[in-house]
């Protein structure tokens, strides 16, 4: 290699579902699954109402498992307005929805102590951008499977040496430790692109049958909810795979010796294809013999590795398994490895053999059509298309979250709306008071501003309007009030003003409260001399 480095555009489809822990999770109170979908939403942007913020405050209060329970339950109540403030949207399995409606908020059991234990219902999420929830392979994990396929290539089935530690086996394969080890000059990229998430369950199974009294027992183990990278996704990531060249001199303590350098995609890919297909195969025959996946998917993927075995073999294309449940195998070198088996009377044991494998179904208590976790197909993103790859790719269903969008969108806009009335509500409430108060000003102001007759004539104005229903007679008490300040009026001295509002509120409401048709006439005569016209 006469170039500083050399570097490999790659391409990247899964073939099977992938989860790469991240020390996250999907929790009850940042997310809810409706139809089919989980919507991650983020609580501090919700528009809450006032009953809603009064109601967050009594679930949130108290402790211990009734103020957990009470939180899941206030979310779930509100799934509309946590809805409209989703995030990020991911597929789920079917099993996992009815968990979800059958559990949330709800006691799982109680211990014989009287101790309630509660539904938890987190689902682990697999590594994603921060920003926007798209999930990755990080070029660290890649990295790693490649490493640990080059390793068992060098060490090409030896057992180690009496008491060699694994990281001296591995300095010894490789040639030296941090500043020798020939990985220090290939880097990995983390993924790009667009991939589909789905939540599944993570089971474990005993990879062979165990047998009581005649009969087969399941020999499930726990059952996890995990957001795995779906498989079928043709070519939907992108890598980019250096090797670094090491130009000029350097000293041989400091750099990787040259005959142990890695320099070209398709020798590493060899080492690759080599650990990885005989985990895959080994893995397809037991599924077979187990019955845990179904015929076509079998068929499949035999097909596919017949077709891929040129290349394969030359280095082409490179099978990885990468992320949490590629199985002990996967991770560790043939002839010495030792996997730690814990249960049974014995104790722990050492074998070269896990007894179980981890994967990925769409129940909790699924028998069949499961899938193994963690391989994935990597090519040059140049290299010609596999048609039996991407015949299946286009085969799978994609997820229908336009639906799941489409509610979002109805959903924001009938909140926007009764947000905006209840705006308008209150805007208008406000004018009212602000009316009222600017009356109450105004009328106090009028009240100051008045003569202490002005002030009688403001009285009976009051009273009169006041006053609903049938007129009032002559004999009540408003027509003996109005006529006690007519007499007032005219027989001490009143200002003209004074005397002329007293005749106008008696024409007007006057006439209109009290029956005047036995007095029309004096009353009559009464509004003119107040006006001064008698």
């Amino acid at each position: 290699m006469s170039r500083l480095f050399d570097s490999v555009d790659l391409a990247l489809t899964p073939l099977t579902p992938i989860h790469i822990g991240c020390g996250e999770d999907f929790e009850p109170t940042n997310y809810v699954i409706e139809d089919g979908v989980l919507h991650y939403f983020d609580a501090a942007s919700a528009r809450l109402s006032p009953e809603d913020r009064r109601a967050l405050a009594q679930a949130i209060g108290g402790e211990g498992t009734q103020a957990l329970l009470r939180l899941q339950r206030y979310f779930f109540e509100r799934r509309d307005t946590m809805i409209a403030a989703t995030k990020h949207l991911v597929d789920v399995a079917p099993g996992v929805a009815e968990e979800y409606r059958q559990r949330i908020g709800k006691v799982a059991q109680k211990e014989n102590s009287g101790r309630k234990i509660i539904n938890v219902l987190e689902i682990e999420r697999t590594a994603h951008h921060p920003h926007d929830g798209t999930a990755y392979i990080p070029g660290s994990s890649l990295k790693g499977a490649m490493r640990t396929a080059w390793l068992d290539h060098l060490n090409r089935g030896r057992p180690r040496r009496d008491d060699e530690k694994a990281l001296a086996l591995e300095q010894r394969l490789l040639g030296g430790a941090f500043h020798t080890d020939p990985f220090r000059m290939v880097k990995v990229a983390d993924t790009t692109g667009k991939a589909i998430t789905r939540v599944v369950f993570s089971t474990n199974h005993k990879k062979r049958p165990v047998f009581k009294d005649g009969r087969e027992l399941t020999g499930r183990g726990p059952a996890v909810r995990r957001e795995a990278i779906a498989p079928g996704q043709y070519r939907a990531l992108r890598s980019e795979l250096r090797f670094d060249g090491l130009q000029g001199p350097a000293p041989s303590d400091a750099t990787p010796a040259r005959d142990k350098r890695i320099l070209r995609f398709d020798v590493l890919a060899q080492a690759c294809n080599s650990f990885y297909l005989q985990r895959l195969t080994a893995e397809l025959g037991i599924l077979e013999n187990r019955r845990f996946v179904s015929d076509d998917w079998l068929r499949w993927v035999r097909r596919l590795i017949d077709e891929l075995s040129g290349a394969f073999q030359a280095g082409q294309v490179m099978l990885l398994r990468v992320g949490r449940h590629s199985g002990a195998e996967s991770v560790t070198l043939e002839g010495v490895r030792s996997i730690r088996i814990m249960g049974g009377r014995g104790g722990p044991t050492d074998a070269a053999q896990s007894t179980t494998l981890w994967l990925a179904a769409e129940r909790q208590d699924a028998r069949s059509d499961m899938q193994p976790f963690g391989f994935v197909l990597v090519e040059p993103a140049g290299a010609p298309q596999c048609s039996t790859l991407k015949q299946w790719c286009e085969q799978q269903p994609p997820p229908d979250l336009g639906r799941a969008r489409a509610r979002i969108e109805a959903v924001r806009n009938r909140l926007r709306a009764e947000a905006l009335a209840a705006e308008q509500r209150e805007a208008e409430q406000r004018a009212t008071e602000e009316a009222k108060r600017k009356a109450a000003e105004d009328q106090a102001a009028r009240w100051e501003a008045m003569t202490e007759q002005g002030r009688r004539v403001e009285q009976l104005r009051q009273r009169l309007e006041a006053h609903i229903g049938r007129k009032q007679p002559v004999s009540g008490i408003l027509y003996a009030e109005t006529q006690k300040l007519i007499k007032a009026a005219l027989e001490t001295e009143w200002g003209a003003e004074d005397r002329r509002t007293l005749a106008d509120l008696i024409a007007g409401a006057g006439f209109a409260k009290i029956d005047f048709q036995s007095r029309t006439n004096e009353i009559k005569l009464a509004i003119k001399k107040l006006r001064g016209e008698a």
